[in-house]
C-alpha cells in the first residue's frame, strides 16, 4: 500500500502535466487562428500567401521592361539626350557623335530625323578622314581604293575638293612610278657595274652623286667616289633600288633640286649613255624628278625627259669637276 504522502505527490504531478498540456494546446490554437488552412493530402497544390514585395518598377503587363519607368526618365532627361545629339552632330568629333548616338539608342528615343542626321554626319566625317589619310600616306593602291569609295558614296559632292586633291596626288605618284620604272627593272649586274668602278668617268660620278642627293645624302660626302661605292653596295632596305622605290618628291627641298639640275647640266644624256647605261638611267630619272619638283613649285619645264631625249647642254667631260657645294640634310 502506497503511503499517503506519496499519493498526494503523484496526484499533484499529474495535475501539473494536465495544466501544461492544456496551456500548450491553447497556445497552438492561438497561433493557428491566422493560418491559412491547407490540404494535408495535397499540400503542393495549396496556395501560399505571397510576401508583400513591392512591384518592380521595370515590370509591365506583358513581362517586358518599361522604358517609361527607367530611373533616369525624369522630367527633361530624354530632351537633354536629344539636344546633346543635335549639338554634337554639328561638330567634327566622330567619337563624341557616336557616344551620343549610343546613348540615344539605349534610351529608345524616337528618331525624328536626329539620329539619322548624326549617322550621315559620322559617315561623311569618316570618308573625309580616309581621304586625308590616303593623301598623307602617298600610296597608289590606298589612294585608288579610297577615291573609288568616295566616288560611290552619297557624299561625293560634299567631298569634291578632297577627292580632287587625292586624284592629283595619285597622278603625281603614278608619274613618279613611271619615271622610276627603268631603274627598278634594272638587273643587279648594271648596279654592280657602277659599283665596280675604281676611277669612274666624271659623268658617271656626277650623275650618281646627283641621284643620291635627291635621296637625301650629303653632297660634301658624295664628292668621294669610295663613299658612293659603299652606298651602291648596300642591300635590303638601304639598297639603291629600295630607296628609289620609296622615293617621294615631297622630301626634297627646292634648293636641292636646283643644285641637282646644275650638276646634271654638266653632261648630256648621250655622253652618259656611252660611259654607262646604268648611269644614263639615273640621269633620266633624276632629270624627271627635278622637273616634277619645279612644276610642283610653279616653275620649270615639265616632262622634259619623259621620252628620254638627249640633253642640249654643253658637255664638259674630263675637265668638269664633280659636285662641290650644296645643302646638307
Amino acid at each position: 500500500m502506497v503511503p499517503f504522502e506519496f499519493q498526494n505527490f503523484a496526484q499533484t504531478n499529474n495535475n501539473n502535466k494536465k495544466q501544461n498540456l492544456n496551456h500548450y494546446d491553447q497556445n497552438n490554437s492561438r497561433r493557428g487562428q491566422n493560418k491559412t488552412p491547407y490540404d494535408k493530402e495535397n499540400m503542393s497544390k495549396s496556395p501560399r500567401r505571397a510576401r508583400p514585395y513591392p512591384e518592380s518598377k521595370y515590370a509591365t503587363s506583358n513581362g517586358s521592361a518599361s522604358m517609361d519607368a527607367l530611373p533616369n526618365d525624369h522630367k527633361g532627361y530624354k530632351k537633354r539626350i536629344r539636344s546633346h545629339l543635335v549639338e554634337v552632330t554639328s561638330g567634327k568629333d566622330i567619337d563624341e557623335i557616336e557616344k551620343a548616338m549610343l546613348k540615344f539608342e539605349k534610351n529608345h528615343l524616337e528618331d525624328c530625323g536626329d539620329w539619322t542626321r548624326a549617322y550621315n554626319r559620322v559617315e561623311y566625317l569618316k570618308m573625309k578622314k580616309d581621304l586625308r589619310d590616303a593623301i598623307r600616306r602617298r600610296h597608289v593602291g590606298v589612294l585608288e581604293r579610297t577615291i573609288s569609295d568616295a566616288r560611290r558614296s552619297p557624299y561625293e559632292a560634299q567631298l569634291a575638293s578632297q577627292i580632287e586633291a587625292a586624284e592629283r596626288q595619285l597622278q603625281h605618284l603614278r608619274e613618279l612610278n613611271k619615271y622610276s620604272h627603268d631603274i627598278l627593272e634594272m638587273d643587279q649586274s648594271t648596279i654592280s657595274e657602277i659599283h665596280s668602278y675604281h676611277r669612274p668617268p666624271a659623268c658617271v660620278h656626277d650623275v650618281m652623286a646627283a641621284s643620291y642627293m635627291l635621296l637625301g645624302y650629303n653632297e660634301s660626302k658624295l664628292t668621294d667616289w669610295s663613299y658612293v661605292q659603299s652606298l651602291a653596295g648596300r642591300v635590303g632596305r638601304d639598297s639603291l633600288m629600295h630607296q628609289v622605290r620609296d622615293f617621294d618628291t615631297a622630301k626634297v627641298e627646292q634648293r636641292t633640286a636646283t643644285r641637282v639640275r646644275e650638276i646634271l647640266g654638266y653632261h648630256d644624256l648621250d655622253e652618259v649613255r656611252v660611259a654607262s647605261n646604268g648611269a644614263a638611267a639615273f640621269h633620266v630619272w633624276a632629270s624627271n624628278v627635278v622637273d616634277m619638283i619645279d612644276r610642283d613649285q610653279g616653275g620649270g619645264d615639265s616632262n622634259r625627259y619623259q621620252d628620254q631625249p638627249p640633253l642640249k647642254t654643253a658637255s664638259t667631260t674630263a675637265n668638269t669637276p664633280t659636285t662641290t657645294k650644296g645643302r646638307t640634310r
